[in-house]
């Protein structure tokens, strides 16, 4: 909520389609889609994002957006299923 309240746009639940370049190659946004219009069957319009930096924080989906920067780049994230326990603190 601090970036909103500094002037920042904050979306929610959209979806990366592509990043944006200058002219030198840098990241400087990403083109996005409203995912949540989509689920309640509105067509839902692509719209860019810029920023200044761009941090992929996307958890198992990291190698797609890594690939939309280089596509020929090697994956590294390797799914795996599994299960957390939790005991109470005296174990």
């Amino acid at each position: 909520m601090t970036a909103a309240l500094y002037g920042a746009t904050v979306v929610n639940h959209v979806e990366v389609t592509s990043l944006v370049k200058d002219a030198n190659g840098k990241i400087i946004g990403a083109k996005v889609k409203d995912r949540v219009q989509e689920k309640n069957g509105q067509k839902s319009e692509e719209f860019s994002i810029k920023a200044k930096g761009v941090i992929n924080a996307t958890g198992p989906f990291t190698d797609a957006i890594r690939k939309m920067d280089e596509p020929q780049t090697q994956e590294i994230v390797a799914p795996s299923s599994g299960v957390h326990v939790i005991l109470p603190g005296y174990y």
